[in-house]
């Protein structure tokens, strides 16, 4: 069963005016794509601030409200899609290994080329955006951590996000916003919370076996086949 939630957190943070100049529109950032991937990070949420975005032009009545999340990145890769458009899982590394023997008794070592891996100064670089960067510059330089990211207020009050915990973010496409989150609960090394891709509380676990019941893999093939493992260690 699933922990009462309990917002007092949130609502302790004090809401900040900050101004926009001319209206903000969250749909005005590109959804991510081939031309315009994003990045995706892995981290610790260091600190958190609560922001309202409104606009320099007082006769213009939209507004935005978001959190400020300011993040130690830990790793990070480029966001990859196909031909078609479809996003595909990026290269996590430039080798793989490959069983040869029956249960993995045996593997070699092959290349898989090269890695999408991302450094802190390139991720950086591909999220930055001096507009929102100087709206929030009295705010950023009394933060810690690598970066911040904008992450919609109406999906954080959907989950339990408190500074300290691990997360792995998708940006919206080369920009400073969040498109979605995933939370992870190191003590039990399991997913606990998802916003973005698809609804609050899907089952992680069932998804993969899903996804592996359909893969097609058999007995036949197993003195070929990859070994399974967790890349982001690479």
């Amino acid at each position: 069963m699933s922990r009462l939630y309990d917002n007092k957190p949130l609502d302790n943070l004090p809401v900040q005016n900050v101004k926009w100049n001319g209206a903000w529109s969250h749909l005005a950032f590109p959804k991510s794509s081939k031309e315009n991937p994003g990045s995706l990070c892995e981290g610790k949420v260091i600190s958190q601030a609560r922001i309202s975005i409104t606009s320099s032009d007082s006769s213009v009545t939209t507004k935005g409200r978001y959190f400020v999340l300011f993040l130690e990145i830990e790793k990070a890769h480029r966001r990859k899609y196909d031909e078609e458009g479809k996003e595909i899982e990026p290269n996590f590394s430039e080798t793989t290994k490959v069983s040869t023997g029956y249960l993995n008794s045996s593997y070699d070592v092959k290349s898989k080329g090269q890695t999408d891996k991302l450094s802190l100064g390139q991720v950086k670089s591909f999220i930055h955006n001096s507009n929102i960067e100087d709206m929030l510059k009295d705010l950023v330089t009394k933060s810690y951590g690598d970066l911040f990211l904008l992450f919609k207020e109406e999906d954080c009050e959907k989950i339990e996000l408190t500074n300290g915990m691990s997360v792995r973010i998708k940006t919206l496409g080369d920009s400073p916003i969040v498109e979605s989150l995933v939370i992870h609960d190191e003590v039990n090394l399991a997913v606990k919370n998802f916003v973005g891709d698809d609804k609050i509380g899907s089952n992680w676990t069932d998804k993969i076996m899903k996804m592996k019941g359909s893969s097609g893999v058999s007995k036949d093939n197993v003195e070929s086949s990859e070994v399974a493992e967790e890349e982001w260690d690479d």
